[in-house]
């Protein structure tokens, strides 16, 4: 009889023996966690990028208008005499001042003096005899300083004769559509000026949207006209007239437009000597009369500007904001 032994150790059923591999419940189980993971780890990437975008849009606005404060104080701090201008009418973007826009009188330290005695009247004229002519260019804004009268002149021709001041021939500026009146004081001079407008404007990419607009020039845009910044939703502007009048270093009241300034001047029980009343339009000025444009008693602006992403941020959906104001001593 024939008989066959087989060996435990090759015995399917021996508890020695396991298939290598993992179950099909095993397989699935990890497929799920590791899809878990996955799912955690690109939402978690995601949401670092949308902060990263949201951060360099909100930065990006802040920088900014920073920037466009900085140039708007510079030019503030560059101002002198009359400090900001203004006239009536006054429209959007046109040289004046008002709570949402200001026009600054900037001098670069550049001037002449004014060829003529001490003493001497001078009635409706357009001309003026200086002693360097050549500073001066025609369209150019010059700023006369004489005395008590602070006058802006838009220089029509000159004459120019490379003369010595006190000898002939004379240099002359001629200024037809800014005549003046006085009296020569021994310390006139004409100063080279520039108005520098700021107000918001539409955005000429997309109108919907506004700009800080700087415009230079009295009667046209000069050179430096142009955008500062996109972005900018809201510019508000305050005047700071100091309490006592006779005090420049007393306490600030800060008003909306110079036409408040000017009535609360008026109210003022205490006033220069050589000024009577004040007024709001420099053109309205006399000295004769006493009547003092207030802008020239503007010792700070306070200035606000408001700026909006041209976009939503990523995590919240709506445009970011940022608002900046800064408040600048002008020099007196």
């Amino acid at each position: 009889m024939r008989s066959t032994l087989w060996s435990n150790s090759n015995t399917p059923c021996s508890g020695g023996f396991r298939r290598a591999g993992f179950t099909l419940i095993e397989l699935l189980l990890a497929m799920a966690i590791t899809g878990v993971m996955v799912t955690i780890m690109v939402q978690v990437f995601s949401s670092v990028l949308q902060d990263k975008r949201g951060g360099d849009l909100r930065l990006g606005l802040q920088q900014n208008l920073r920037t466009a404060m900085q140039m708007m104080a510079q030019d503030l701090r560059s101002a002198a005499f009359l400090h900001v201008w203004n006239q009536s009418p006054c429209a959007s973007g046109q040289p004046c001042s008002t709570n949402n826009q200001i026009a600054i009188v900037i001098l670069d330290g550049t001037s002449t003096g004014v060829d003529a005695p001490p003493g001497n009247s001078f009635t409706n004229s357009a001309e003026t005899r200086v002693c360097d002519a050549s500073l001066f260019n025609v369209g150019d804004l010059g700023l006369l300083y004489n005395g008590s009268q602070v006058e802006l002149l838009e220089i029509t021709q000159r004459q120019t004769n490379d003369s010595v001041c006190g000898t002939v021939p004379i240099d002359k500026l001629q200024h037809n559509t800014s005549k003046i009146s006085g009296q020569w004081t021994a310390e006139a001079q004409i100063f080279k000026a520039e108005i520098a407008t700021y107000s918001l404007q539409p955005d000429p990419i997309n109108p919907s949207r506004t700009v800080l607009f700087r415009r230079a020039g009295l009667s046209s845009g000069g050179p430096r006209t142009g955008i500062v910044a996109f972005d900018v939703t809201g510019l508000k502007v305050s005047y700071g007239i100091a309490v006592n009048l006779n005090t420049p270093a007393s306490k600030l009241i800060f008003y909306n437009t110079l036409e408040d300034a000017a009535s609360a001047a008026n109210g003022s029980a205490v006033k220069p000597a050589d000024c009577a009343s004040f007024t709001a339009n420099p053109s309205a000025a006399n000295k004769g009369t006493k009547v003092c444009y207030v802008g020239s008693m503007v010792r700070a602006v306070r200035v606000t500007l408001d700026g909006q992403t041209a976009v939503p941020l990523p995590n919240s959906g709506v445009p970011g904001t940022f608002s900046l104001t800064e408040t600048v001593e002008l020099r007196r």
